[in-house]
């Protein structure tokens, strides 16, 4: 999509809603963050609710100084159906109206489409784990009062860091072409989570976790010799899907 029509896109789904939804994933808040949509958002003068998904997969305790910097921080989990009441109910304190249009953004795999479904009590909107799943805007109706308009992921046209786009999803695992320095980087930010999901001890050099993690799953080449690109998907595919 030409990046003029990509944001032109945009700027009419904010322009048409009430309030508008920012989705972000709970293990990596700051990452899914879009500065950009925020600041269109606050230039047309919209409420905005940051929904921080996937909180199943965390503590919260661990991410309350994030939270903090939020604009209306609502805790859900879309997959458990927990936290849905709550946003409905801050839908309707901020939007005060009696019909709300709400748009729905943010980056791919933050799970969108699953926090539509879950307030619709159906599932209405599609969703996928493949990035990029929502092709077009959708509009639908969750109860008598909210009408949501779901948009495609939106990506910074500009956003070249490959790191970044893997550890949010947008880019699917099986295209990395250095799949060991997203999965070095996950093993480094989680501080032995993904050892621990895995299995394995957890160690100060994150390279010799992920070769540790290979032994352990069997990921191996001639010779016992670790395969760390192979493990290094599994492990981008296990977060990315919600797993670790």
């Amino acid at each position: 999509m030409a990046k003029q029509h990509y944001w032109g896109m945009v700027d009419d789904v904010i322009r048409q809603s009430d309030v508008v939804l920012e989705v972000l994933d709970a293990r990596l808040i700051a990452e899914t963050r879009n500065a950009e949509i925020e600041k269109r958002i606050e230039k047309m003068d919209k409420k905005l609710i940051h929904v921080v998904n996937k909180i199943d997969l965390i503590d919260k305790e661990l991410i309350r100084d994030q939270v903090k910097g939020l604009s209306n921080p609502v805790y859900v989990s879309s997959k458990e159906r927990l936290g849905t009441t709550i946003l409905k109910t801050r839908i309707m304190e901020v939007g005060r109206k009696d019909i709300i249009v709400v748009g729905v953004v943010g980056y791919p795999n933050t799970g969108k489409s699953s926090v539509i479904n879950a307030l619709c009590g159906s599932t209405k909107a599609r969703s996928s784990p493949t990035s990029g799943f929502t092709r077009g805007i959708q509009k639908v109706k969750a109860g008598y009062r909210i009408v949501l308009l779901d948009t495609p992921g939106v990506i910074p046209i500009d956003d070249q860091d490959i790191v970044r786009h893997a550890l949010i999803g947008s880019k699917n695992a099986q295209n990395i072409k250095e799949p060991d320095l997203i999965a070095i980087e996950l093993i480094r930010l989680l501080k032995g989570r993904i050892e621990k999901h895995y299995g394995v001890e957890p160690n100060d050099d994150p390279e010799v976790a992920l070769e540790k993690i290979a032994v352990k799953l069997n990921r191996l080449k001639k010779g016992g010799v670790p395969d760390v690109d192979a493990v290094s998907r599994t492990i981008i595919m296990d977060w990315q899907r919600g797993r670790i």
